[in-house]
């Protein structure tokens, strides 16, 4: 193994062989698609994301369980539970490791369990994320162009096995480099570890992690897109009040699908371009990505529950109409959500997203 020391007294530090690629490197380096390492990061963003990942997460799990009356746990909400556990729990369970690195100032090095141990807690928060939020686009897709295949006495029973068989199956896709008796490589700044997705041999684990998170991403985006579709081809024979409500389904839809793949395709592409040959290297753009995909864990949950029918029935009740108060809608509106009103102050998104998350 072959060890990068800097000039100036720095500690040493194994990162890759080969290649090898240290900060020392940062300014004698300008190959494109190769990834470069600058001096050490700041500790700010990775102390945000663990604040906002667990703090968010578990607010949204109070949310959740104090509105349990109002939703009584439909599929939906069980699929949004175990959102907020899976990667409410896989940041704390990771991020403090990261921030002992930190708070060394770069000093302490993680041995090999631990760093094996970190690997598969943040492997499997990001594969059971994105999983799990394609069985809350599949529950959206059967709810709305098939209600009455979606509609049977056993849909909670069925959610809450798809969700332990996603963890079961992320567990084990997780685990199965180490199970094979490979390391994981602890990737700069030294601060988190992952599967060896540089060298050679583990070749095949790192295409089959990144062919999952493709697929499940892809197939995430069809079932999005075909919701789209419907309501589309449903707008001519709808009137113009309905039109308009459509519309923005598709803007809320097209938004879920936008944001869930910004954060996880550079994670993805940065691993198959490894694989491929197309990215070398241990420095930005794996920190980047890495911190992108750990930022979805922490926007999921204000994007399914924070906008949910309850937040939106509070804002039209309480907020809105302390605002407007003379043109407070009819009573009738409020209690029926597939109805739009155009005299309305309240957004016509808000409305949209209540149907989207009521399950029918």
């Amino acid at each position: 193994m072959r060890i990068a020391v800097c000039s100036g007294g720095s500690n040493p530090r194994k990162f890759l062989d080969p290649p090898l690629v240290t900060e020392c490197d940062y300014l004698n380096t300008s190959v494109s698609w190769t990834t470069s390492v600058p001096d050490w990061p700041s500790p700010a963003p990775a102390s945000l994301l663990l604040f906002f990942g667990v703090v968010g997460n578990i607010l949204a799990l109070i949310i959740l369980c104090c509105s349990a009356r109002s939703h009584k746990w439909r599929p939906f909400y069980c699929f949004v539970c175990g959102l907020a556990i899976t990667d409410g729990g896989g940041v704390f369970l990771s991020y403090p490791i990261a921030m002992v690195r930190y708070a060394s100032n770069f000093q302490y090095d993680f041995p090999q369990p631990l760093c094996d141990y970190m690997a598969f807690v943040l492997m499997f928060t990001i594969l059971a994320s994105a999983m799990i939020v394609c069985g809350m686009s599949l529950d959206r897709f059967l709810a709305i162009l098939y209600p009455h295949v979606y509609n049977t006495p056993r849909k909670r029973k069925r959610a809450v096995l798809t969700i332990a068989g996603i963890w079961i199956f992320s567990a084990f896709i997780s685990g199965l480099h180490l199970m094979a008796g490979r390391k994981s490589l602890s990737f700069f700044p030294g601060s988190w570890c992952f599967l060896d997705f540089v060298h050679d041999e583990n070749t095949a684990f790192a295409f089959l992690f990144s062919g999952t998170g493709i697929l499940v991403l892809g197939t995430t985006a069809v079932l999005n897109i075909t919701v789209i579709l419907r309501v589309c081809s449903n707008i001519r024979q709808k009137k113009k009040k309905t039109k308009k409500k459509d519309i923005y389904i598709i803007v809320f839809l097209m938004l879920v699908v936008i944001l869930f793949s910004t954060c996880i395709t550079p994670l993805l592409i940065n691993i198959f371009g490894h694989v491929v040959g197309a990215i070398t290297g241990n420095g930005n753009f794996e920190l980047l990505s890495l911190r992108l995909s750990v930022t979805n864990s922490i926007v999921d949950p204000w994007i399914y529950i924070v906008f949910r029918k309850d937040t939106i029935d509070f804002l039209q009740h309480k907020v809105v109409n302390q605002i407007f108060p003379s043109r407070e809608a009819p009573s009738s509106s409020v209690t029926n959500s597939t109805q739009f009103h155009s005299d309305s102050p309240v957004s016509p998104v808000l409305q949209v997203v209540s149907q989207i998350t009521e399950t029918k």
